[in-house]
């Protein structure tokens, strides 16, 4: 396979790699100026394109209100989209989330969340809950403080320097990865204890917790336990620890469920959404708060101090307000849990006889599939082998754009991939989804000998 690539480009993924040119969008297809065509495995990167390429409805939708108007200053006017939007994200959200705030996306959004927890206790006259408790093996954004109180290893380590030593880390919750000849439930203890210990050593410093329902680039779709996040919660409420759940992949039904957190039981008091919200037609996130939460600082007599150029403005109202009438009247949120079940079920079919696959995980359109080089044992494959991305490269062949990552064993070792196709997906594309990569996985296992 031959592509192009401008030489013009002076930032990209590897400076010594050429790329397709992809020039258009079908549905759950890219096609590139050859007329090559790659099924949207991992949603753009990642799990972004809910509603698939092509929309013409979001489209028009778009149109529409930039002719209108696209974007006002917000501390002098409203305007009825945007109103409207912020009453149809409410609906659509768990009970008792009743206030919203848009953003440019997904860091924005996680940013914001952890800002209004701190403005929250300074509210309550608690100047010194200033950290946060995040989990190693996961990822909230790429600014130097999300980056900070996320976990992965690969993303933050070049920027360490720059961070504060403020916030705390537990371990994230991913039972295959349990040591050895522990049950389910000695290793849910044992993750419940150690955030408990946590807790407990700083018990006037911690402002919240922050999560990813299900684990997603980081880990490869990583499911909790059952009774997880009941457990935490219940410490985080003992303390007045407020919950930011990180729905960044897992909101807008991309689990099966409208947000991920409702797999679990909606304990957050804060969701931080972005990627489906918008499908990726335009830059969108949000802010769903409790009401508990923004009366606090609604008493306080202070504003939320945040604010960003693109925040609440008409344009992604718009956009957000069409999106969501596509997941809504097409059934999108139940289609994802059963086309996903339905893939789920051939990837298993298909990948779990391999010797190079140990467990095809997740929830809904949301899966990864994590790679060993020895199944009984679940040896992670050597980092110099970069396996995920051998088969991320051999997948493009088979005509699957796929997303290969790294670090699901201890923070840095292991491969593994995310799968998280538009919720569009029909059986047919799921098929060609497992096909696909178990024709991927051995190329890879035979090019190794």
């Amino acid at each position: 396979m031959s592509y192009r690539v401008l030489n013009s480009q002076l930032i990209c993924a590897k400076y010594e790699q050429t790329y397709p040119m992809i020039v258009r969008g079908e549905g759950a297809v890219l096609v590139d100026d050859q007329g090559r065509r790659y099924l949207d495995v991992s949603g753009a990167t990642a799990a972004v394109t809910h509603i698939g390429h092509g929309n013409e409805r979001v489209a028009q939708a778009l149109a529409d209100q930039a002719r209108i108007l696209a974007v006002h200053t917000t501390h002098l006017f409203h305007s009825p989209v945007v109103e409207a939007y912020f009453e149809r994200l409410c609906a659509f959200a768990p009970d008792g989330f009743d206030r919203a705030w848009t953003v440019s996306g997904g860091t924005e959004a996680v940013e914001n969340a952890l800002k209004l927890a701190y403005q929250y206790h300074r509210a309550k006259g608690r100047s010194t809950r200033r950290r946060f408790i995040g989990r190693w093996s996961s990822y909230h954004g790429n600014s130097l403080a999300t980056l900070d109180v996320g976990g992965l290893v690969g993303r933050r380590s070049f920027y360490s320097d720059l961070f504060p030593d403020l916030n705390l880390h537990v371990g994230s919750c991913l039972p295959y990865r349990r040591p050895a000849n522990m049950t389910v439930e000695a290793y849910e203890d044992h993750l419940v204890e150690e955030f408990r210990t946590v807790v407990e050593a700083h018990p006037d410093e911690i402002a919240a917790f922050i999560a990813e329902p299900v684990v997603g680039s980081a880990l490869g779709a990583g499911v909790p336990t059952d009774g997880y996040f009941a457990r935490i919660a219940s410490i985080c409420r003992a303390h007045d620890i407020l919950m930011i759940a990180d729905e960044v992949m897992t909101g807008f039904g991309r689990t099966g469920r409208r947000f991920g957190c409702q797999h679990f039981g909606t304990h957050a008091d804060v969701l931080a959404c972005a990627k489906g919200i918008s499908g990726g037609y335009i830059p969108l996130g949000a802010l769903l708060v409790r009401d508990s939460v923004s009366e606090v600082l609604r008493n306080s007599g202070d504003p939320f101090f945040s604010g960003q150029t693109y925040s609440c403005i008409p344009l992604a109202a718009a956009v957000g307000m069409a999106v969501m009438d596509v997941i809504e009247e097409d059934g999108l949120v139940e289609r994802a849990a059963t086309i996903g079940a339905y893939l789920k079920g051939r990837l298993e079919e298909r990948l779990l006889d391999l010797p190079c696959v140990g467990e095809v995980r997740g929830l809904g359109m949301f899966l990864g599939v994590e790679f060993v080089q020895d199944v009984a044992t679940k040896e992670p494959w050597p980092d110099e082998i970069r396996f995920s991305k051998r088969v991320e490269a051999a997948a493009l062949n088979h005509g699957l754009a796929t997303l290969g990552a790294r670090g699901c064993v201890d923070r840095v070792h292991g491969d593994h991939m995310l799968i998280a196709p538009p919720l569009i997906l029909t059986e047919a594309q799921a098929d060609t989804i497992a096909d696909g990569l178990r024709a991927a996985c051995e190329d890879v296992m035979a090019a190794l000998g």
